[in-house]
């Protein structure tokens, strides 16, 4: 009989693992290389740190030059727009004189130091090399005399203070009065002396020595020189001056303006009182 069994499968062989042969650090060889690498990065960065530092102080040096060279030295400054303002009163403000450098000139702060006088509402500063500076200005153009705790001050067409008279101011506006009970009446104020200006009435806003705008609602005004009170119903009142235009006109095509001491507009009617003549009953 033939004997029966298992029969294991043989192993396998293991193999021998295999030595990998790194190179042997000699003692003190890794300090070495580390040291030299530092050195190496602190060379670059100081390097480095040289050039910007000469790079920096050949920009000092030639921003200096050409901010006190004689080449750019200012030889004229045109100032334009300027009325209320004197030609020496707007460099002194903004800290401007012939001779300065052009380009030691920071336009932002000449608009911004001008920009601080009540009477100028827009500034612009504008350079031409090598030596000329331009400045356009656009004031304030008063339209009356407003009173305050007993002085006067300058207002423009709005009705907006300006700055105080001051001795040697001299000017010819009309005296403005408007009650605290009406409120803001700033825009129908402008828009007022906007038709006034465009001349369509008879009678413009030199020839006026006040106007007021009354706690009854009405805007009245005073022409010194034809003594003639003027009085309008301030809701509608550009239809109320239109219908005084047409009075009036007619009054001078008659020859009878002359004799007008006051004319009223009011609930859609114009109401004319003449002077009475001397004797007359």
């Amino acid at each position: 009989m033939r004997q029966y069994g298992v029969q294991r499968k043989p192993r396998e062989q293991r193999k021998a693992p295999v030595r990998v042969n790194r190179t042997r650090r000699e003692p003190g060889t890794g300090f070495s290389m580390d040291a030299a690498v530092v050195v190496k990065n602190l060379s670059m960065v100081f390097g480095l740190l040289l050039v910007l530092a000469l790079l920096g102080g050949a920009l000092i040096f030639g921003y200096r030059l050409v901010t006190t060279t004689s080449y750019l030295a200012l030889t004229e400054i045109s100032v334009t727009g300027n009325q209320r303002l004197s030609y020496g009163q707007v460099l002194e403000s903004a800290g401007l004189r012939l001779g300065q450098n052009s380009l030691g000139v920071n336009v932002s702060r000449v608009e911004a130091a001008l920009s601080q006088s009540p009477w100028v509402e827009f500034v612009t500063v504008r350079r031409q090399f090598p030596d000329k500076l331009y400045i356009t200005l656009t004031e304030r153009q008063p339209s009356f005399w407003v009173r305050m705790d007993g002085d006067l001050f300058f207002a423009d067409a709005e009705g907006r203070v300006i700055t105080q008279l001051t001795p040697g101011d001299t000017a010819s506006l009309p005296m403005l009065e408007v009650s605290s009970e009406l409120g803001d009446k700033h825009e129908t104020l402008a828009a007022m002396v906007a038709r006034m200006n465009k001349q369509d009435l008879p009678f413009a806003l030199g020839q006026m020595a006040w106007v007021k705008f009354t706690e009854s609602g009405q805007v009245e005004l005073y022409l010194d020189a034809l003594r003639l009170h003027v009085r309008a119903e301030l809701s509608d009142w550009e239809t109320h001056f239109s219908r005084i235009e047409s009075v009036w006109r007619d009054l001078k095509l008659r020859g009878e303006a002359g004799q007008v001491v006051a004319i009223e507009a009011s609930g859609g009617k114009v109401w004319v009182e003449k002077r009475i003549k001397p004797g007359a009953s």
